[in-house]
């Protein structure tokens, strides 16, 4: 099947005709992830102008973005999204290390006499792929602008999942990068030499697309698993966004209705329920899509017999849990216990190849709980009682006895602790944490090298290739 996709790709890879491409690759697909869609098969002789004359080709084209992301996993240089957020950016959390003597592999934590650079392949596929994406998002929401013979009712969720899908990767981009290009239509020449734009516009951006995709959106889910996005998802990232934002109010207000809408239950379920494909907290899941594997997490970072892991989770993330805390106990892996208890690596996903198991929970209950408790932490002593509340949701499913905090100081510093022990080794949460709380420096620069961190390691470097292309765009400061 991949052998497929990548000649669809070669025969098709005009600018002009990556659209078709991606929904004849769509197509074929979809054979084997029925539970993705359930949609006919485009006709192959669709042209780019037909895509979107009829529901089942302009579904197949929104849904193929999905199914590149969850492809993409597997490439040897990493992804845009998933396993890279959870490795690359957890490494520069101080979160785990790379353990093995390849040079090639990702190096991001500041701690070692290795350096961030332009030249990071890691780095450059996370630009291109994502871009990639922005890209066919555009044209999906180009061609639903002029589309003909489509009923409203699919117009209307595919225009709010592409809107979603933007923001969704623009959050990425403007989290990692800081200032990027914001690209909102399709001419190519004119995308290749687009200047960086300023981060406020970025989020800006943002937050239109998700308030859009909140009016688009139904709360049912289009498929029988959460498997494409719905209102509530919309408004988990919207949530998100407001919190990062210190808009406190709106997320708090954000969260408030996810939880409250009683979709996702009245409470957390068990830890061991949480990764797995039928998992009750997820918001929204992206499913694998290669015959035999389930996700990139499971094959990287799980171990089998007393080998040590190649990505391993440092002593000072262990040493985060409390002594009594589950999720030490359920989502981290010891590959020799006995002989050598430090080989430490993340086993939130347990399954690596065989049946699909699990699928990627990108959005997930616990978030919500924990942004609604800070968000109302922020706002003052007056909702410090309702905040613990919603933080001591999250500690009692962890086997933990209520958070012991009594001013606004001591809660926001809980439920920072509970973010980094709930979010580990999960879509680069703590790197984010840390920078939009300022924290960065205070906590990585101690575990640095001596006279190596600089203030600008927050950000990745913008790649070099990108910047040889296109000479309008500028380096980020500790990277010139």
């Amino acid at each position: 099947m991949k052998r497929i996709a990548s000649n669809i790709n070669n025969i098709f890879s005009g600018a002009g005709n990556r659209l078709l491409a991606a929904c004849l690759a769509a197509g074929m697909l979809l054979s084997s992830c029925e539970k993705f869609v359930a949609v006919e098969d485009p006709p192959h002789q669709l042209t780019k102008e037909k895509v979107f004359t009829n529901d089942n080709s302009a579904t197949s084209a929104m849904l193929s973005v999905y199914i590149d992301i969850m492809n993409d996993q597997y490439g040897n240089a990493g992804s845009f999204v998933c396993f890279s957020m959870s490795s690359l950016a957890g490494m520069s959390a101080n979160e785990m290390i790379w353990t093995q003597s390849n040079t090639t592999a990702p190096i991001f934590q500041e701690y070692t006499d290795h350096e961030l650079t332009p030249e990071n392949i890691y780095v450059h596929t996370i630009w291109k792929d994502g871009y990639r994406y922005i890209y066919r998002i555009n044209e999906v929401l180009q061609g639903l602008t002029n589309a003909t013979g489509m009923t409203d009712a699919v117009k209307t969720q595919l225009e709010g999942e592409a809107k979603f899908m933007r923001a969704f990767c623009y959050f990425y981009f403007v989290n990692l990068f800081g200032d990027v290009p914001l690209v909102l239509q399709t001419n190519y020449q004119e995308n290749m030499l687009l200047p960086r734009t300023p981060a406020a516009k970025v989020w800006e951006q943002i937050i239109t697309d998700l308030k859009d995709a909140k009016a688009l959106l139904k709360e049912t889910y289009p498929t029988a698993e959460r498997l494409r996005p719905n209102l509530y998802t919309a408004t988990a990232l919207l949530s998100r966004a407001y919190l990062y934002l210190g808009k406190w109010e709106d997320a708090e207000m954000e969260a408030n209705a996810i939880i409250e809408s009683g979709k996702y239950g009245t409470g957390l379920p068990a830890l061991n329920e949480v990764f797995k494909k039928a998992s009750p907290e997820a918001i929204w899941q992206l499913q694998p899509v290669r015959a035999n594997f389930n996700t990139a997490e499971g094959s990287q970072f799980l171990v089998v017999g007393a080998t040590r892991p190649n990505y391993e989770l440092t002593q000072a993330m262990l040493d985060a849990f409390e002594t009594d805390d589950d999720r030490k106990q359920e989502w981290v892996g010891f590959s020799d216990p006995v002989n050598n208890p430090k080989w430490a690596f993340p086993a939130k996903y347990k399954a690596a190849t065989g049946a699909v198991t699990e699928y990627y929970v990108m959005f997930r209950l616990a978030e919500q709980y924990l942004i609604r408790s800070e968000a109302r932490a922020r706002q003052g002593a007056g909702k410090l009682l309702t905040a613990k509340q919603d933080l001591d949701v999250v500690r009692t499913r962890a086997g933990l006895l209520p958070a012991i905090a009594a001013d606004q100081a001591a809660v926001l510093n809980a439920i920072e602790q509970e973010r980094r022990v709930e979010f580990f080794a999960e879509f680069g949460h703590r790197w984010f944490d840390l920078k939009r709380t300022d924290k960065a420096e205070a906590v990585l620069k101690p575990v640095s090298p001596p006279n190596t961190w600089k203030a600008g390691d927050v950000w990745f470097p913008i790649p070099g290739l990108e910047i040889m292309a296109n000479p309008k765009l500028e380096q980020n400061e500790a990277y010139k």
